[in-house]
């Protein structure tokens, strides 16, 4: 019986061919689509470079930088009125529309970090910038938004918003991209300033929980050109409000309470005192 002998050479050499073959198809297809995908952008680009749309396009990104900069300004606001919160912290009092948070509660220190504040400051944006964008009714355009990305930085004098997302500007099954990031935003803020005051006030409580140096708080208001109102709502707690009325038309107040124990009558107030030196490093 002759035995046959196989030729493993011939095998290989088909097994390479064919994996070659899977190769240059796959690149030829990529070729294409990422052609057509340039072609495709570059003609929806000229489509609304014509100068029947540029001036609409021109201003539906006017009115996206106004989403921009009123919703950061509302999340300025909110988290102000609440305390530095945008989300409802374990303790806080609710009223009709809104909250205000406990930064000393019976022994407790529940006041917020600055990077807390912030990443609140983030949330709001990045939950409440869609509604503002699908406020923006332009005819015959479509405007389209993922859940966008904000940074919010908070700094003496002021407050930075960087955003990092893209909106989709959409005409005729044609779409532009427009480029949030490249816009950061500003927004004069005496937020620092007030979270030093807050921070002091809610500190002092260490040293001693029954008594304010308001002299102290008093002196550090001025320093930072605040004022702060310490209002008794019951026998055990106050509301603390710290208002800057110099970086914008409207007075800006920043809201939030203390509860005492049931052993003392009501915070009181003394000139002096052992207390802590007014912080001069900025907050944490």
């Amino acid at each position: 019986m002759k035995r046959g002998r196989v030729n493993t050479n011939s095998k290989a050499q088909t097994t390479i061919f064919i994996i070659i073959a899977v190769i240059v198809v796959i690149l030829i297809i990529t070729f294409v689509y990422f052609n057509n995908s340039i072609s495709f952008t570059k003609l929806d680009a000229e489509y609304f470079e014509s100068s029947e749309l540029k001036p609409q396009l021109t201003n539906i990104e006017s009115l996206i930088i106004n989403c921009l900069d009123e919703t950061s300004k509302q999340a300025l606001e909110t988290i102000a009125i609440q305390g530095g919160y945008y989300q409802q912290p374990k303790k806080a009092l609710e009223l009709d529309d809104v909250f205000v948070p406990y930064y000393y509660y019976e022994g407790q220190y529940q006041n917020p970090t600055k990077q807390q504040i912030q990443t609140e400051l983030e949330k709001f944006v990045n939950n409440n910038l869609k509604n503002c964008l699908n406020n923006i009714q332009v005819t015959d355009f479509t405007i389209s938004i993922k859940t966008p990305k904000t940074q919010a930085l908070i700094k003496q004098k002021n407050v930075e918003f960087k955003f990092d997302s893209q909106i989709k500007i959409i005409k005729d099954k044609k779409h532009v991209l427009f480029e949030i990031n490249q816009h950061p935003l500003t927004q004069p803020s005496a937020l620092y300033d007030i979270l030093e005051v807050a921070d002091y006030i809610t500190e002092s409580h260490k040293e001693d929980s029954e008594m304010y140096c308001i002299s102290c708080v008093d002196e550090l208001a001025e320093e930072k050109d605040l004022y702060v109102d310490i209002i008794p709502i019951t026998d055990i707690t106050t509301l603390i409000i710290i208002s800057d009325n110099r970086t914008s038309s409207e007075p800006y107040s920043f809201e939030f309470l203390n509860q005492y124990t049931g052993d003392e009558t009501s915070p009181e107030f003394e000139v002096g005192g052992n207390v802590p030196e007014p912080p001069t490093g900025g907050v944490e």
